[in-house]
């Protein structure tokens, strides 16, 4: 906006759609469900999409997550291979679940991504390079119509260490309360780990929509036995995570590049996470964090008490995370690319359109 672009955004507004429009945005409010998944919802949602790019008439369209993405690229392509971008940021639960209609679906998935990623003018931005792989494969796609970003950016200057930190007992988990999450292998490590000493901790929100998530009953017996805490959703998670000894992330959920691994690096906190794509590329394994099997509560426990007990490890990741955060996690170094996108593939439209 302040490069002079009029931005529309038109997706399901719950909340911020005040706050929005004080920054400048043009708001299209549109019904889409994540669960939803059914033809008539798809071709509702490309219908409603196609009348807003028709009224808006933009020069380019980005889109984010694996719905709002098929929806964008086959309406650039109805109308007149508007420019595109695509924004793959994690390839989800359905490429990782192993039952009968998760494979069905995954199979529809591809070809509808096959046809987003048809059109002329297309950048589709990935987040880590096992999906960028994955993609590429199965709708053949070019280099020169990928990028690789390293997740979102974080604001260094909000997201930072404390000046005096206290040497703290908190091991913190902050994610959606999902099972491909690890969230029951953060709590058997808790179990296993028990001690007056530490306080494990779980901050998120119950994705009721996810048939992944787990139950309320199952936080509920976890704070009776004084395994963890449960803090509930927090939309603010900066001092906590500042305020924490560890993030642990067990994922082996589809991710992209966990932000929540990145807002720890940028405050100066070692974390463990999985040796699983997006987790995987978000650390330095040994410098910044420790990596651990998926699904290994045992192994998980082992490296949580590891740097728990060792003062001196943990001062020196907190230093490398930091660095690791200004080197290659600046949000205006990721707001500079995407600037860099945009004019690439408008200039391409024009250039093609004058010959």
């Amino acid at each position: 906006i302040s490069k002079g672009y009029e931005v529309h955004l038109a997706t399901k507004f719950i909340d911020k759609k005040n706050f929005l429009k004080e920054y400048g945005f043009i708001l299209h409010p549109i019904e889409m469900h994540r669960s939803n998944i059914s033809i008539f919802g798809l071709l509702k949602n490309l219908f409603d999409i196609l009348k807003i790019i028709n009224k808006v008439k933009p020069n380019l369209i980005h889109a984010i997550t694996i719905k709002p993405v098929i929806i964008g690229g086959i309406a650039s392509r109805i109308y007149k291979n508007t420019p595109f971008v695509a924004a793959i940021s994690g390839l989800g639960f359905l490429f990782i679940s192993k039952n009968f209609f998760s494979r069905t679906l995954k199979f529809l998935v591809k070809y509808l991504y096959k046809i987003a990623f048809s059109g002329k003018y297309i950048k589709v931005i990935f987040q880590n390079i096992s999906d960028q792989k994955i993609v590429m494969e199965f709708c053949n796609l070019k280099k020169e119509n990928i990028a690789l970003i390293n997740g979102s950016g974080v604001n260094l200057d909000y997201y930072k260490p404390l000046k005096n930190p206290s040497l703290s007992n908190k091991v913190l988990y902050a994610s959606r309360l999902l099972k491909s999450k690890g969230i029951i292998e953060f709590a058997k490590s808790a179990e296993n780990l028990k001690s007056s000493r530490y306080e494990f901790l779980i901050a998120g929100k119950f994705d009721t929509q996810n048939p992944d998530c787990i139950s309320r009953k199952d936080i509920d017996n976890w704070q009776k036995k004084e395994i963890i805490k449960y803090l509930g959703h927090q939309s603010e998670v900066k001092n906590l995570i500042q305020q924490s000894r560890l993030v642990v992330l067990p994922s082996y959920y589809g991710e992209g590049f966990p932000k929540i691994l990145i807002e720890a690096a940028a405050c100066g906190v070692p974390v463990v996470t999985t040796d699983h794509p997006g987790c995987r590329d978000a650390i330095i394994p040994d410098v910044t964090g420790l990596l651990v099997p998926i699904k290994n509560s045992n192994e998980l426990s082992k490296a949580i008490s590891k740097l728990l007990d060792d003062n001196k490890l943990c001062e020196r990741m907190s230093k490398s995370a930091r660095e690791l955060a200004e080197k290659k996690y600046d949000i205006k170094d990721v707001v500079n690319i995407h600037m860099k996108i945009y004019k690439e593939l408008i200039d391409k439209e024009k250039k093609s359109l004058n010959y």
